[in-house]
């Protein structure tokens, strides 16, 4: 990790192998042990260099761009989330099953471990540790929004995930973890991050690392949005006003302002607006090769914004205007996303800001309240600040909402047009109890289980329901 110029994303790939073999008696040269990793604070630093790249593994890519492809926000060529024809033999599946299992031991042997072989200043150390369990609350809450069976439909006994709080060795036998249930996995996610929220700062030394490094309130933001898919509205709340209590993060006065195009790919350094909270520095990484960049393909043409989207945003919207834009591609004109314009897939990731936890707030009052003159302003605040001063729309007040639904509907379609493209929407959408579109089942919420780790567990690890023939 570069602490001068912010969180590196070079996976330190001889270093977290050695982390991750606990029988290691005599480590082979070049290799290092847990150990010997964790005593200094450069190399502890490192492993969670590590960790924040292995969790960049599992949230990029397809992971990200399953919540708007299933919605209709955004559509592609083969579009299989949007039906739910996803077989459990499916590799890309598998992909976002064992990524997100790899960035969780990662952090969980620096949470177990750190304390015991750590050498250097304990407020560091502290410092660490919740920032692993950042690590290992965002990377869990990736699993079960995507495997969990009614994760996100108010379902706490349901399947979710195995829970592993200790470094994972493989299928020996003695590691064999059942899928824990929705509620327990929940419960280890919110735990995690309240913890985080108490520990960690608000800030860096070095800003770039106040974007892209865990703080007390990207933890806050991220808290909220467990929340609110748990349907716990009072905390939701809560954890919203924490982070907007922030003053190091203010809401940038035009969406435009947040994401800059990047189109003529300079892939140097791209700056952070202060709306985000917390972020993949994908611009900062030289590392040449796939796993370095988003993998997120909307300028070669294969990802587009759906036509039907683009039209539902009202005259004048700046993020119509000016973040969809048409380029040239081999296959003819299409429309694309300011948010991924770099040609070379080196955009910063962006994974939680301002705006959402606004609409959040909004949202968990509306569901407390119903219509209420608090969630109006919240709603008005995004929705205002999309138009240019002399193309404001009508201002929204409360008697424009027959009731809470309406009130909801609005706020989640305020959600569409502002978090487009940030593969947010499938989730919103199931946890507010809205289907995602005509065609994906019920069933098919979740996805297949693999069915890699069904057999070789020897149906210790159940599949989900939807895909058992």
């Amino acid at each position: 990790m570069n602490t001068k110029n912010g969180l590196s994303l070079l996976f330190i790939l001889m270093l977290t192998l050695g982390a991750c073999n606990k029988n290691l008696d005599i480590a082979p040269e070049g290799v290092m042990t847990e150990q010997s990793a964790l005593e200094e604070q450069r190399t502890a630093e490192d492993m969670l260099a590590g960790a924040y790249q292995q969790m960049f593994l599992a949230m990029s890519g397809d992971a990200y761009t399953i919540g708007d492809l299933t919605t209709g926000i955004a559509t592609a060529t083969t579009n299989e989330w949007y039906t739910g024809m996803v077989e459990p033999n499916d590799g890309v599946v598998a992909g976002f099953w064992d990524d997100g299992y790899a960035a969780i031991n990662l952090a969980n042997v620096i949470i177990t471990q750190l304390p015991r072989y750590a050498r250097f200043d304990p407020a560091v150390q502290k410092q660490f540790v919740a920032e692993a369990r950042f690590v290992r609350a965002f990377s869990y809450l990736q699993l079960i929004k995507l495997f969990g069976d009614g994760a996100l439909e108010n379902k706490p006994e349901g399947l979710g995930v195995p829970l592993r709080l200790e470094g994972f060795e493989g299928y020996d036998g003695s590691q064999i973890t059942p899928r824990s249930t929705n509620k327990e996995i929940f419960s280890l996610i919110r735990s995690d991050l309240d913890s985080a929220i108490a520990r960690l700062p608000e800030k860096y030394d070095v800003l770039v690392n106040t974007y892209c490094r865990a703080t007390r309130t990207s933890a806050a933001a991220l808290a909220a949005r467990v929340a609110l898919y748990m349907r716990d509205y009072e905390a939701c709340i809560s954890y919203c006003d924490i982070a907007l209590n922030d003053p190091g993060h203010v809401l940038s006065t035009s969406p435009a302002g947040v994401f800059q195009d990047n189109a003529n790919g300079n892939s140097v350094d791209y700056p952070f607006d202060k709306e985000v909270l917390f972020a993949f520095p994908v611009s900062y990484n030289k590392d040449p090769t796939q796993y370095a960049k988003h993998n997120i393909y909307y300028t070669q043409g294969y990802i587009r914004p759906d036509s039907a989207f683009v039209a539902s945003y009202g005259a004048g919207d700046l993020r119509k205007t000016v973040m969809i834009d048409t380029i040239a591609t081999y296959n003819g004109e299409i429309a694309t996303t300011v948010k991924f314009s770099d040609p070379n897939r080196l955009d910063n990731l962006v994974m939680l800001r301002l705006a959402e936890v606004l609409l959040n707030k909004a949202e968990a009052i509306a569901f407390k309240d119903g219509v209420s003159r608090k969630a109006v302003d919240l709603l008005n605040r995004i929705h205002q600040r999309a138009f240019a001063a002399e193309n404001k729309p009508t201002v929204y007040v409360p008697d424009d909402f027959v009731n809470r639904e309406a009130l909801i509907h609005q706020i989640l379609q305020e959600k569409k047009w502002e978090l487009a493209f940030e593969g947010l929407d499938r989730y919103d959408e199931i946890a507010a109890g809205v289907k995602p579109n005509d065609q994906l089942p019920e069933s098919k919420y979740a996805l297949p289980i693999p069915q890699y780790d069904v057999e070789i567990t020897g149906g210790i690890i159940k599949q989900n329901p939807g895909y058992i023939k």
